[in-house]
């Protein structure tokens, strides 16, 4: 999708993606996130959400202990997630950047755990090696990549997805350790179609 279409969805108050925590299929990404907590003690580090939208997630881990950095393109969404973090009460650093441009905005590096709840499937294809390229530079050499993504498909202005074969082309400093359907209940028939699937990457 383009920069025009993320800010008219969003302007329009009809983004699903922001739904996700509202449905059965939250509980996957959450066990993910409980996967890489388990053993250790908060804090438990810098943690990135890619295309971070209202910050609920972003939200959630701050909550949990993770020191968190979110980005996102539309002004108006992160308005809404700083807003949402100074309710909760927890310290999370929001950036209007392009997922594309990551090493231009100064973020850092060393994340251990960075959430693409959709993102770059959604970016055009020829912006997708650049994201990678950013993604794995502010990633620490252990970090863990939790993502969401559709099948690959021509769907016109909404997001094309990705297939395991193109993230792991996309990725190649990343090794997918896991690979499992969304959860489809409480999903509305048209994202059902496009095979939702959740993917956990490795750094390697």
């Amino acid at each position: 999708m383009s920069t025009f279409l993320y800010k008219v969805v969003y302007q329009l108050g009809a983004a699903p993606w922001e739904r996700l925590a509202e449905v059965p299929a939250a509980r996957q990404l959450l066990a993910m996130i409980n996967s890489e907590e388990s053993g250790r003690q908060p804090p438990f580090g810098p943690a990135l959400d890619i295309g971070c939208g209202t910050g609920g997630w972003s939200v959630k881990l701050a909550l949990r202990g993770w020191q968190v950095t979110g980005i996102d393109i539309v002004s108006r969404a992160l308005r809404t997630a700083r807003k949402r973090a100074s309710e909760a009460g927890v310290d999370v650093r929001f950036i209007a950047s392009d997922v594309a441009e990551l090493q231009a905005t100064g973020i850092g590096n060393g994340y251990r755990l960075i959430l693409d709840i959709g993102t770059v499937h959604g970016i055009p294809e020829s912006n997708r090696k650049a994201a990678s390229c950013g993604i794995t530079a502010v990633a620490a050499p252990n970090a863990t990549l939790l993502m969401y993504a559709f099948k690959p498909e021509r769907r016109g202005p909404l997001p094309r997805g990705m297939s395991r074969e193109e993230i792991e082309a996309t990725y190649p400093g990343w090794r997918v350790t896991d690979e499992q359907p969304f959860d489809l209940t409480g999903i509305p028939e048209s994202t059902r179609n496009d095979d939702p699937r959740w993917y956990r990457l490795s750094r390697v």
